[in-house]
C-alpha cells in the first residue's frame, strides 16, 4: 500500500467548506484516519484552533501559512486578478507546493480539496498507480487558464538558465494556444484529488523559491505548475479518474452543502 499524507489547505472559506465535507471523508473513507494529516492554515483568516475545532483526524498537524519564517517577504498581488487568478487564490495554491517538503515525512502526500464530497468506497487506491513511482496521480483535465501560462514557464526556465540547469537540459514544452482563444486544449491534470510525489515537491518548492522568492511560484497555479515539471523532465504522470473512486468534486457552496448532507444519509 501506498505511504502517503493528507494535506489540506484553508483559508475561512475553505474551512466552512471542509466543515461539510470532512463528515463524509471520515464515513466514506475512514482509512484516511490511519495516515498522517497536514492542514495549513490562512494565518490571517483562520486560527489552529478554529481547524481543530473542525478536523478530529487523530494524527493531525496544523501549520499557519505562510510561514511565519518568511516575515514579511512574499506578494501574492497580481496585475490582472480574476476568479481563476486572484492573490488569495494564488496564496493559498502556492502552500501546497511549499509546505509538504517541510512538514511531509512520506513518500507520496494526497491532496483533497475543501470541496470534494466522499460518497462511496474506502477500497479506492489502486496500487499498480504507483508501479513506476510516478510524480503525480490525479484526475484527468483537458485545458489551461490563461492560455499562455505554459509558455510563460519556458520563459521562466529560459530565464533562470542557471538556476535551472536540471530543466534547461530538457526541451521546453512549445503549448502555444489557438489565436483568440481563451484557454490552452491539451492533456493534463486537475488536482482535487491527487498523489505527489514528495521528493518531486522539494525540487518543485527549491526551484520555486530560488527564482520567485520564498512561499511563490513562477505562475499562480500549483497543479498547472507540477504538472509542467513532471512534463518538462519527462517524469510519469497518471490520470486516474476518482469520481469512479467515491468521490465528488463541487465548486458552489450549495452543492457543497447538499451533496455533504446527501453523502451522510447514504
Amino acid at each position: 500500500m501506498v505511504d502517503y499524507t493528507l494535506v489540506v489547505g484553508v483559508d475561512q472559506k475553505h474551512l466552512e467548506q471542509l466543515s461539510h465535507t470532512w463528515p463524509t471523508w471520515k464515513k466514506h473513507k475512514p482509512s484516511l484516519l490511519s495516515v498522517p494529516m497536514v492542514v495549513f492554515c490562512d494565518r490571517h483568516q483562520v486560527a489552529v484552533k478554529d481547524v481543530r475545532g473542525v478536523v478530529d483526524h487523530p494524527r493531525l498537524t496544523v501549520v499557519e501559512w505562510p510561514l511565519s519564517s518568511f516575515g514579511e517577504k512574499y506578494d501574492y498581488r497580481l496585475p490582472n486578478e480574476d476568479k481563476r487568478s486572484n492573490s488569495q487564490r494564488y496564496k493559498m495554491l502556492a502552500g501546497f507546493v511549499h509546505v509538504p517538503p517541510l512538514t511531509v515525512m512520506t513518500r507520496y502526500w494526497l491532496k483533497v480539496d475543501t470541496d470534494t464530497v466522499a460518497i462511496a468506497s474506502d477500497d479506492w487506491i489502486d496500487p499498480e498507480w504507483f508501479d513506476a513511482c510516478p510524480a503525480i496521480v490525479s484526475q484527468p483535465w483537458g485545458f489551461t487558464k490563461p492560455p499562455d501560462q505554459m509558455l510563460r514557464l519556458d520563459e521562466w526556465v529560459k530565464y533562470n538558465e542557471d538556476g535551472l540547469s536540471m530543466l534547461n537540459s530538457r526541451e521546453p514544452l512549445n503549448l502555444c494556444p489557438k489565436v483568440g482563444k481563451d484557454r490552452l486544449n491539451h492533456h493534463r491534470i486537475i488536482s482535487w484529488c491527487a498523489f505527489i510525489h514528495t521528493k518531486f515537491t522539494v525540487k518543485a518548492a527549491v526551484w520555486a523559491a530560488r527564482t520567485c522568492g520564498a512561499g511563490e511560484l513562477p505562475v499562480p497555479s500549483q497543479d498547472g505548475y507540477l504538472w509542467y515539471l513532471a512534463e518538462r523532465l519527462g517524469f510519469q504522470v497518471v490520470r486516474a479518474n476518482m469520481k469512479h473512486r467515491g468521490w465528488q468534486h463541487w465548486s458552489a457552496m450549495r452543492n457543497v452543502v447538499e451533496r455533504s448532507r446527501e453523502a451522510m444519509l447514504q
